[in-house]
Order: C-alpha cells, then sequence, then structure tokens
C-alpha cells in the first residue's frame, strides 16, 4: 500500500474497494438453481397445505414449498422463486394434523387433553419418507410443473 501512498485518499480507497473485491468475489457463490413447481393431490383431489421438499441426491440443500388451496406449490433454496438445485432429488410429501392439545390465550402454548397428543396422517406416511416411496425428479432448466398424483392406500 506504500506505492498507493502517493495517489491521495481517494486513489488510496479505490485501490482498498479493488483489492477487497478481488479476495472476495463479488458476493456469495451459489450453486445452480431452476424454478420447480406443481401440484399435490389425494385421490384425485388437491391437498391445501402439505409440505414438499425435494432433497438432492448429492447431499445439497433441500427445496422446499407448501400447498395453497388448490394444491398447488412453487419451491424455495435460498430466496422466493429460486426453485431447487439443478440436479437428481428424491420428493417427499408431507401433511399431518395434530389434535389433543388446550391452547392457552397465547394460542402458542397449553397442555395436552385427556387421551394425549394424536397425530392423524392427512397423507400416508409413506410419501413422507425418500427411501419408502422412492420417487425421483431431475431438476433442470424448463421443468415442466409437478404432478404429484398420490393415493389414500
Amino acid at each position: 500500500m506504500a506505492c498507493l501512498a502517493g495517489a491521495g485518499f481517494r486513489g488510496t480507497l479505490v485501490a482498498c474497494v479493488g483489492i477487497v473485491f478481488l479476495v472476495t468475489g463479488c458476493g456469495p457463490s451459489r450453486p445452480k438453481t431452476a424454478p420447480v413447481s406443481g401440484v399435490v393431490t389425494l385421490d384425485g383431489k388437491p391437498v391445501a397445505g402439505a409440505s414438499v421438499m425435494l432433497t438432492p441426491d448429492d447431499g445439497g440443500r433441500p427445496a422446499l414449498g407448501e400447498t395453497d388451496a388448490e394444491g398447488k406449490f412453487t419451491l424455495v433454496t435460498f430466496e422466493p422463486g429460486d426453485g431447487a438445485l439443478v440436479g437428481k432429488h428424491h420428493v417427499t410429501v408431507r401433511k399431518v394434523d395434530i389434535g389433543g392439545v388446550r391452547a392457552d390465550r397465547d394460542g402458542l402454548s397449553g397442555a395436552p387433553i385427556p387421551g394425549g397428543i394424536r397425530e392423524k396422517w392427512v397423507i400416508p406416511k409413506k410419501y413422507s419418507s425418500a427411501k419408502e416411496w422412492g420417487y425421483t425428479v431431475e431438476v433442470k432448466a424448463g421443468l415442466e410443473p409437478l404432478k404429484l398424483e398420490l393415493t389414500s392406500r
């Protein structure tokens, strides 16, 4: 930096900022993603409030989304609209209703009611396991919307 001393404060500042960009780059580097959307149905009917997850086979960051009233979803990995990492993924879908808890005034806490906490798998449990369901998808640019047509059997 001694050679920059004669350049004045402004020249030194510009040189230092340039060095910082060269060393650190222009921002965080992320793996390539592609948009992923689709619809979830159970026995031909759309499922609202289901969680959809695509998990990369290579162990990268999973993509997540939740279905709307029409069963439609859009996945997110890093930020809204980015989709999932490019490559092969295992797909899982989950929706469980939890009951047996009496909510306190805050709506966030409470005690179990007599009979205890109950889980009701709205979507059969097998769809929440990548090993049990075994459904995969190749994420790439131009991927058509996924049609996840599930059955209660």
